[in-house]
């Protein structure tokens, strides 16, 4: 039998985690101490919920003005640039401690932007899925739905080179 993504995975003793009810701060911590560029989101339980993606924290520290006219339904123009504003050290932190009071649940990337495969899934499918997202693909258990790990770029040539 060829490999398959359980093969090449990170497995989630090696991926940090978020639960729905964690704060955006709480997020932005885990992201920071880590070094994540998105954190997958379980329950209690390690039932997988979704993801939270560097990109949206990015998104929910700027004013909402500058991402009025971003999405891809929105008819309104996007602002080029922020030259013209500011973020200093303590607005920084008055924004950090704004997002104490928003969830994860509540940010979480869309579903259709993450893949998502099993465990057994032959590698070629999971390299195809990387390619096709430019993203890392999650794992799930298909029975239980828990969070069994991601593959990445790295994890493949991690197994292939290590």
């Amino acid at each position: 039998m060829g490999l398959t993504c359980s093969d090449v995975m990170l497995p989630p003793e090696h991926q940090q985690t978020i639960g729905p009810d964690d704060s955006i701060a709480t997020a932005f911590n885990v992201i920071k101490k880590s070094r994540a560029r998105f954190l997958p989101v379980v329950d209690e339980n390690g039932v997988y919920l979704g993801v939270f993606t560097s990109p949206t924290l990015l998104k929910l520290i700027l004013p909402k003005a500058a991402t009025i006219g971003m999405g891809s339904e929105s008819t309104r123009v996007a602002l080029d640039n922020l030259g013209f504003m500011s973020l200093s050290k303590s607005d920084f932190d008055d924004q950090l401690e704004h997002l104490k009071l928003e969830k994860v649940s509540d940010n979480m990337s869309n579903p259709a932007n993450i893949p998502v495969a099993a465990p057994d899934t032959p590698i070629m499918e999971g390299i195809f899925l990387i390619y096709k997202f430019k993203r890392h693909v999650i794992l799930v258990d298909p029975k239980t739905k828990r969070f069994v790990g991601t593959v990445s770029p790295n994890s493949l040539l991690d197994h292939v080179l290590g």
